[in-house]
């Protein structure tokens, strides 16, 4: 198709485009592209010869505004729509976009001609390859009123990495906050998956007295230069760490002793409960020492403690301490926090953008390594998106 040109005085072709077809008949109409040339070659439509065809739309217009509009003509009166004009104006709006000419782009928005998701990703990719802030922000606040619940592949894979582009390099606060706002509206109101606690106890694999017993104790832990007294029997099968930890040269001596570093005593001996108990039912755990022994979870590769961990910190998580969380989430493997401390930040994006910058160093700067925090933002709310989508798509 060839590209529909662009002057300030043709605005007033549109209008004629419109009272044109409204009262001709479909073989009598003039394409879009024929009544715009007059604006460049100074030709009436009296001397041009009459088509019998009309501008093929590129997509069916979808949504609540698709099916009619309405606009107002040179003298201030309202012209309706129907909807094979709006169909031919939603493709002249595409091609206007599509050659850079988006002042055109918006003159046809503001007849109230509805956008096509493909035609608006188009208009906001130029505008945002050329820097245009002040169209970026129109574009941004037409999508909160046009695709507040959009669903399509598209928007999820085309659609929504475009956003977190101009996010990322936007020094334009207004643009940052719409976009917190768009993403927010995307993620939705409902809760954030829950993370299960998996580490309820099976049953104990020793009788808890033995826990720093020196009953039949065969391997010593010195903590915080105290000593810990505990069994292989328990530990060697509790995971790869403590089974290298035992079977090592840092285990020497009769009985073995075992040096502890950069733990406490009262946390280590949160984990010795743990694993004696057969899991963290009735572990009494105050909350501040709930990253801590996190921590250790990781260390000694606990699976079960570390998700028992993960299930109380997203029950702690607040505007607060959510940065801190995430970054003790990335450093200590603990992915399900990870993704909880992601669907707080999008679902309070606003506020806390607003709230501090502590958020703002988090999610532009470069606090975690080999860790881009957006990329796994745009991946959460992707996800998120599709898995909102799943059961309307079983309804059909």
């Amino acid at each position: 198709a060839s590209t529909i040109p662009y002057a300030t005085h043709e605005g007033s072709y549109f209008h004629k485009f419109l009272s044109t077809t409204k009262h001709a008949s479909s073989r009598e109409v003039l394409s879009l592209e024929e009544i715009l040339a007059e604006g460049a070659n100074g030709t009436s439509d009296r001397d041009r010869p009459v088509r019998g065809r009309q501008v093929t739309p590129l997509e069916e217009p979808t949504g609540r505004n698709s099916i009619t509009s309405s606009s107002s003509d040179a003298s201030g009166q309202v012209v309706k729509l129907t909807k094979q004009q709006i169909k031919t104006l939603q493709e002249a709006m595409y091609h206007s976009a599509e050659s850079g000419h988006l002042e055109m782009t918006l003159d046809l928005r503001n007849l109230s001609v509805p956008w096509t998701l493909h035609c608006w990703m188009h208009t906001l990719a130029t505008a945002h390859e050329h820097r245009l802030e002040s169209i970026i922000d129109q574009l941004l606040q037409d999508f909160l009123q046009e695709w507040p619940d959009d669903y399509s592949a598209q928007f999820v894979d085309e659609c929504l990495p475009l956003l977190f582009t101009i996010f990322r390099y936007s020094k334009n606060e207004g643009t940052s906050l719409l976009l917190a706002d768009i993403f927010s509206s995307c993620y939705g109101k409902d809760p954030i998956k829950e993370i299960k606690d998996t580490s309820v106890s099976g049953g104990a694999r020793i009788d808890p007295k033995f826990v720093n017993n020196p009953e039949l104790s065969d391997v010593q832990f010195r903590v915080e230069a105290r000593v810990f007294y505990a069994h292989k029997i328990i530990l060697v099968n509790a995971s790869p760490r403590f089974k290298q930890m035992l079977s090592s040269k840092f285990c020497e001596g009769n009985p073995p002793i075992v040096q502890i570093h950069d733990i406490r005593y009262d946390i280590f001996e949160l984990v010795m409960q743990s694993l004696y108990k057969g899991g963290c039912e009735n572990l009494e755990v105050d909350p501040g020492d709930v990253l801590e022994l996190m921590a250790a979870a990781n260390f000694f590769q606990l699976d079960n403690l570390l998700r028992y961990c993960e299930a109380r910190c997203s029950k702690l998580v607040h505007l607060d301490n959510v940065v801190s969380m995430y970054i003790h989430a990335k450093v200590y493997n603990a992915m399900q926090l990870l993704e909880y401390c992601q669907g707080f930040l999008l679902e309070s994006m606003v506020a806390l953008l607003t709230y501090d910058d502590s958020v703002r160093r988090l999610i532009f700067g470069k606090k975690l390594h080999n860790h881009d925090v957006l990329s796994g933002l745009l991946l959460t709310l992707q996800a998120r998106i599709k898995a909102r989508s799943q059961p309307r798509a079983g309804k059909k």
